[in-house]
């Protein structure tokens, strides 16, 4: 699928005020503009839903906007146009009101000229089909073009979140085949694309036309959302019966017949899991329970014979005397410039050293930190020793643009981090021009409160924000462009298939090229081989990081590193 975009922008203008109409016509006469004025907001809805317009132009004032129409409006803004709010005049403040309420945009009329709402149009219009592009691949999978993981996760969180209000349940179902990793090796992977896209091909028939998403390799998933939740074992068992129906045939391949168990696992929402990957891990526990029956066979989670993996409790108690023993260490991804060769930044890291466990990776104690509320000083460690490293690394004549800290959303909930961090900077006296701090999707779009205020008061340190793992939620460029954020990390998702993938190459090349108009960096995550490497030169990304030139390392190998005494790879 590709999105075009020919002359002339056509232009659905809502304007209830008849005296406003006058005008608004005179600006918007042009050969390049078709324009529709409409005073009704019936005519508004029909317009849309027929698809027929590029672009929204409303003439109202930004309180009514954001009060009294604010129901409306935000039904227009989700129905994904650009929509432009009209004044004769606009203040600032009420300016980035609407944009932070994801107006694409606001224009004041007087002094206004044609050329410049030409302009403004052709830049909006331009952005919306380059982001509807970016959407619609990043949550296509490349080789079924069934909804990939990133659109998994998102229906899902808004169906668990939808049972909050309207009750209900959600069953999530996965299925992949048995041992599929061996037969890969011995038929090769083209021949296991081929039985991926028949398996694919076969729950789309068999889901009772419920969406179907390709999660992994050879796993699938399918959503079941039921309004009735006494009906949730009757419409599981139903579509149980379907899938395995339609799975235990012999798949077909080049005329040969190949029999493949497939397994499936259950969960339900909220009774296994009240979180997407709650309930992912609970389906696959009882997949893999599934697959002792051997052939096609199902299994419904079940906590007593899928037990919770006994980690987390283990090492929770000792979370809280990690940071009082020292137990915590930052290691160091270096971040490399595609033109020099150098290592200019690098990205912190932690690792924790268990006395008992050994290293235990980020992604075995992150989480838990965040359920506990641990990761909020752990947080205030972090940077705290990334500025002690900071002036190590001056003293041994090693400079870095930025050195990258995460911060995450649960951190952002505390009242104090904003003054704490503040305070850590004076007391330490660390260089924020340095310092970078790197956040989400999820966090820096949130309209949270604390989010806002604490981004407000660390931007005047001086400190730049970058935003990580871009693309595998939702942003509006035009909000983008209005937050403090100068560096754009391309998740590694995207990276993993380059340049074989030609959906992944076109959504790094649209990121790319989308982030140096807005005049931001780009960071390429992930980076693991040299294909990838010279793709993303190609399209000009500005820096890599990833295991191609290093692992995280630690401060002593980082100074080796940027005094050249590491193999360069460029």
């Amino acid at each position: 699928m590709r999105y075009s975009h020919t002359l002339p922008i056509k232009v659905l203008v809502y304007c209830p005020d008849s005296s406003a109409t006058a005008h608004l016509t005179s600006l918007l006469q042009s050969p390049t503009i078709h324009t529709q004025i409409v005073q009704s907001l019936t005519a508004v809805r029909r317009s849309l839903i027929q698809d027929s317009v590029n672009l929204l132009l409303i003439y109202d004032t930004p309180d009514n906007a954001l009060a009294d129409g604010a129901f409306f409006y935000q039904e227009v803004i989700d129905s994904a146009k650009p929509v432009v709010l009209v004044q004769p005049s606009i203040s600032h403040h009420d300016g980035q009101r609407l944009l932070e309420a994801s107006f694409a945009d606001y224009i004041s009329l007087n002094g206004l000229t044609q050329e410049a709402l030409m302009r403004s149009f052709r830049l909006l219009t331009q952005a919306h089909i380059k982001e509807a592009e970016i959407h619609y691949l990043k949550e296509t999978d490349w080789l079924t073009r069934v909804q990939n993981r990133t659109s998994f996760y998102s229906t899902l969180t808004k169906l668990i979140n939808n049972q909050q209000v309207k009750g209900g349940a959600t069953a999530l179902v996965t299925v992949d085949i048995d041992n599929f990793h061996g037969f890969n090796q011995r038929m090769g992977n083209s021949a296991g694309d081929s039985i991926i896209r028949s398996l694919c091909h076969r729950l789309l028939i068999c889901a009772l036309n419920n969406p179907v998403y390709r999660i992994g390799g050879d796993e699938f998933a399918i959503i079941l959302d039921v309004n009735d939740k006494t009906q949730t074992t009757a419409e599981i068992q139903k579509l149980i019966s379907s899938l395995i129906d339609t799975l235990r045939p012999a798949f077909q391949l080049h005329g040969e017949e190949h029999i493949l168990g497939v397994s499936i696992g259950v969960s339900v929402a909220p009774k296994h899991g009240k979180n997407p990957d709650t309930l992912l891990n609970h389906a696959n526990q009882a997949r893999a329970r599934a697959k002792h029956k051997h052939g096609c066979s199902y299994s419904i989670y079940e906590p007593k014979k899928d037990p919770k993996p006994v980690f987390d409790g283990l090492i929770e108690s000792d979370l809280w005397a990690a940071l009082k023993y020292e137990q915590f260490a930052l290691y160091y991804q270096p971040r490399v410039d595609l033109q020099t060769g150098a290592v200019v930044g690098a990205e912190a890291l932690m690792r924790w050293h268990h006395p008992s466990h050994g290293l235990i990776m980020p992604t075995d104690f992150i989480p838990l930190s965040e359920k506990t509320g641990q990761i909020v000083p752990m947080g205030f460690w972090a940077i705290q020793q990334a500025g002690r490293d900071l002036k190590t690394l001056e003293k041994a004549g090693c400079y870095l643009d930025k050195l990258g800290i995460n911060l995450s959303f649960r951190q952002f909930q505390n009242d104090y981090l904003a003054r704490t961090i503040q305070r850590i900077i004076a007391r330490d006296n660390i260089d924020t021009q340095v310092l970078e701090f790197e956040l989400t999707e999820s966090s820096l779009f949130s309209n949270d409160e604390h989010v806002r205020h604490s981004i407000e008061e660390l931007c005047k340190t001086g400190i730049e924000f970058s935003l990580d793992d871009f693309g595998t939620g939702y942003s509006s460029f035009a909000l983008l462009q209005k937050l403090p954020v100068s560096t754009l990390k391309i998740d590694r998702s995207f990276i993993a298939n380059l340049p074989h993938n030609n959906d992944d190459v076109e959504i790094v090349r649209a990121i790319i090229s989308l982030a140096h108009n807005l005049s931001m960096t780009v960071i390429a995550e992930g980076v693991e081989t040299k294909e990838q490497l010279d793709c993303l030169k190609a399209h000009q990304c500005d820096q890599v990081q990833g295991f191609y030139y290093s692992q995280p390392v630690t401060l002593p190998h980082l100074i080796s590193m940027i005094n050249g005494r590491s193999i360069a790879l460029l």
